[in-house]
């Protein structure tokens, strides 16, 4: 392993001290105007495709690119509102050349420049590996306050509630779970599997400038868990020196509170924000077999009480040392929920049955460094550090000590589960042109992670009460190679490596005379190669097809979504024997763009084998002291569709529409349902809609604004708990159902814009609810919320 990094390291300085054949360094200067009036476009973006490096237009539409490799190249210009713009200019040594782009006006979302798909700044309609991208207005039409609400009615994508009492939260990407798809920061992997269980309803969208969706064979480039694939959030760059304040108040104190500044003068660029989310407890249906139904309230929480705050600073240095960058970043979160039963003495009680409160805590700085050469090299190095606390209760341990013991456990025996996370996450790339036809990026990567649990628990055969605690850590080191291959005009081709090795460790020990010398650590130690390939052919100037092949692989570690134990350090056994998940996946894009309206049509297939499932210790196991354990169950597949489109009917008026078929099974019945009615449907993925889709119309002419979407979840398998822990236990089909949601804004002297919505407008809720299976979710369990509010751009 350690001679694979230092070939690598090697092949990266070796490749800094190319010569490529681009001769001396020469500049682009021009104006960005509108097409119909001619007006200049201020704070557009522009790029050369296929270099980092690139320019914001000042407030006249006037931009500069400088140390540009003389020879041809193509320059993209972005902006919201606008199709991207694409011009070929020619540049001889020491050149500078005037170019005046022109921009046409539209109501379409056609996307500008990605980086995730290659890790290279690309134009969205030229990057061979299919990327989609949740615009930042897209974000503010959804009046999305956290990624959950972003992400929400997204193609290919299904976020859900998974508890009544806590709202946990997941994502699924194409059918797979959350620990199947990377979530970046920045393009850093610092976001974990403890922050994941609630981070989607955590994270705000007020810094946000977009969030880009890759799916399939990610770990190519991203490592450990992109099986299904990566979703990048990209915060916000300073364009200019503006503050807004925003105020958005809604029903059930569903209540938003915001505040950006920013500005860009020279070499300095800063952004700041600071958001407050809150909302209160909702309970608008009940238990399907209480007196009244579901219909009626049933005491517990559809929706729990919370309040999020999250802060931060994004400081952007220019030519620091040469033609470079500097980037600081800093965020602050902090969170609290409560739900379980509503009743006055048990609400506010941590400690009663029922009951959970959770507290977290995140600190996340980060640091880019970004050099570009004359001769078209780049170098850029990352650094991340991440804390992550959680202080939980649940009534596990004291349902646990009533059950044994026939009465509440003593005061001093009650106390939250602690988790402690640190994360340092750091990289080193280099992008070095070959020849003009190939463009290579090498790099290497390194992750370490620390996590420290502790909680109360009851031993099942003494019936005595211990503290459990944990001490876990993993370390990952990556080094990965990509050729993006021009080969002609129409065809390119990117073929990519990458090495990982992963190691890790579980500490587990109790406290008075149960374990307090601890187990023998577990320890785990694997290495992948996961290739990848993709293909880029342009049929005519807008019809692209795209095709992608590559492998992935998935190794657990830490705190799982599975586990949601939040008043223990569960014992989990993960032993030597465990091989990695797995995958091969697979998928073929056609994409056009025309003046009015553009299409995407995707097909996927990823195949899984030695599926990773989390579950109960068998025998031999649980012998050892350990709770639960990992296990490779069975392989599986997951194949599907998906259609997008939209269409301008009008310079103001667009409609857009998307469709997904799903189809997904393991190999064989899951043991817990072999030998029962259900044994042969409980090889379906669960938790997938077969069909899903939706229709949103944008009417935007002058200051006003109307929104108004349809999200549409058809059909799918998800079980009512399981054999093992109940008698009361179904694979349950539920039904289909449609969200609308709908907003109207209007703005103000160019300063004030007053808006008014409506989510889940027709009052759609869960057709079933059963209280003693808190993760029986699958729709919204209450109704519509109205909400207005009001923004202020100074």
């Amino acid at each position: 392993m350690r001679q694979t990094i230092v070939v690598l390291v090697v092949v990266i300085l070796s490749l800094s001290f190319v010569s490529g054949a681009w001769g001396h360094a020469a500049s682009i200067e021009g104006t960005i105007r509108e097409v119909e009036t001619g007006e200049p476009i201020p704070f557009a973006t522009v790029i050369i495709e296929g270099r980092s490096s690139g320019d914001v237009a000042d407030e006249n539409g006037r931009f500069q690119l400088h140390d540009v490799p003389s020879g041809q190249h193509t320059v993209v210009v972005s902006s919201v509102g606008y199709v991207t713009a694409t011009e070929s200019v020619h540049l001889g040594e020491g050149q500078i050349v005037q170019l005046d782009i022109e921009l046409q006006a539209t109501p379409l979302e056609v996307g500008g420049v990605v980086i995730t798909g290659t890790r290279t700044r690309r134009y969205v309609k030229e990057v061979p590996v299919f990327t989609e991208v949740v615009t930042r207005a897209s974000i503010e039409n959804k009046s999305a306050h956290n990624i959950f609400e972003a992400l929400a009615g997204e193609s290919g994508l299904r976020v859900e509630q998974q508890c009544q009492a806590c709202n946990f939260s997941i994502l699924r990407m194409q059918g797979l779970g959350a620990d199947h798809t990377q979530v970046l920061l920045d393009g850093q992997p610092v976001y974990s599997g403890l922050a994941g269980v609630y981070g989607l309803q955590q994270l705000s969208t007020a810094d946000v400038d977009r969030i880009e969706v890759v799916k399939g064979a990610g770990s190519a480039l991203y490592g450990s868990n992109a099986v299904a694939g990566a979703i990048n959030i990209i915060s916000a760059t300073p364009r200019k020196t503006e503050s807004r304040i925003g105020i958005e108040l809604g029903e059930y104190g569903t209540d938003k509170y915001e505040i950006t500044a920013s500005t860009s003068k020279d070499d300095l660029g800063v952004f700041f924000f600071a958001q407050q989310s809150e909302g209160d407890e909702i309970d608008e249906t009940g238990d399907v077999n209480a007196p009244g139904g579901v219909d009626k309230p049933d005491g517990w929480t559809d929706r729990v009480r919370s309040r999020a705050r999250n802060s931060g600073c994004n400081i952007f240095f220019d030519d620091v040392l040469s033609t470079d960058q500097l980037v600081l970043r800093g965020r602050a979160m902090n969170e609290t929920r409560q739900g379980g039963p509503l009743t006055d003495d048990q609400f506010e009680n941590p400690f009663t049955p029922g009951t959970e409160h959770i507290t977290t805590n995140r600190y996340v700085a980060q640091a880019d460094y970004h050099v570009w050469f004359p001769a078209g090299t780049e170098a850029s190095a990352h650094v991340s550090l991440a804390r992550h606390k959680r202080d939980a209760t649940n009534d596990t341990f004291l349902g646990d000590y009533e059950n044994a013991k026939g009465k509440l456990p003593p005061v001093d025996l009650l106390r939250p589960y602690v988790a402690n996370e640190q994360l340092l996450a750091a990289s080193v790339n280099l992008v070095q042109p070959l020849h003009r036809q190939h463009r290579l990026l090498a790099g290497v990567q390194f992750a370490r992670n620390n996590l420290e649990e502790s909680g109360m628990y009851l031993d099942s055969e003494t019936e005595e009460a211990y503290t459990s605690t944990s001490e876990k850590n993993a370390t990952e080191i990556g080094a990965y190679l990509q050729d993006e291959s021009r080969v002609t005009d129409r065809l390119e081709i990117v073929g990519g490596l990458r090495f990982d090795y992963h190691t890790s460790e579980d500490n587990f020990r109790g406290s008075g005379d149960l374990f307090p010398q601890g187990f023998e650590p577990l320890e785990y130690e694997e290495t992948t190669i996961n290739p990848r390939f993709a293909v880029r052919y342009n049929v005519t100037q807008r019809l692209i097809l795209r095709s992608a092949v590559g492998t992935g692989f998935r190794v657990p570690y830490g705190f799982s979504e599975d586990l949601h134990l939040c008043s223990g350090s569960p014992r989990v056994y993960k032993g030597g024997g465990l091989k990695p998940e797995k995958s091969l996946s697979y998928s073929v894009t056609a994409d056009y763009t025309a003046a009015k309206w553009t299409a995407s049509l995707n097909f996927y297939r990823t195949e899984l084998r030695d599926a990773i499932a989390f579950a109960e210790a068998d025998d031999e196991i649980a012998d050892l002291g350990y709770t639960y354990q990992w296990e490779n169950v069975d392989d599986a597949r997951v194949m599907g569709a998906e259609f997008n489109g939209s269409y301008a009917l009008t310079p103001d008026l667009a409609v857009s529409l998307r469709f997904e078929y799903f189809n997904g099974e393991f190999a064989n019945a899951r043991d817990d349902w072999v030998g029962t009615e259900y044994e042969e449907i409980s090889k379906n993925i669960s938790r997938y809609p077969e069909t899903s889709g939706g229709l949103k119309l944008e009417y935007t002419p002058s200051t006003l604004g109307f929104v108004f979407g349809a999200d549409y979840t058809g059909k799918m398998y998800i079980d009512l708990s399981t054999p093992a822990i109940s008698e009361d236990v179904a694979i349950h089909e539920t039904e289909s159902f449609v969200i609308l949601n709908a907003k109207v804004s209007k703005t103000l002297f160019d300063r004030y814009k007053l808006y008014i919505g409506a989510k889940n407008v027709t009052n759609c809720t869960q057709a079933e609810k059963h209280i003693n299976d808190a993760a029986f979710l699958y729709a919204p369990m209450y109704g519509r919320i109205v909400f207005g509010g009001l923004q202020l751009s100074i």
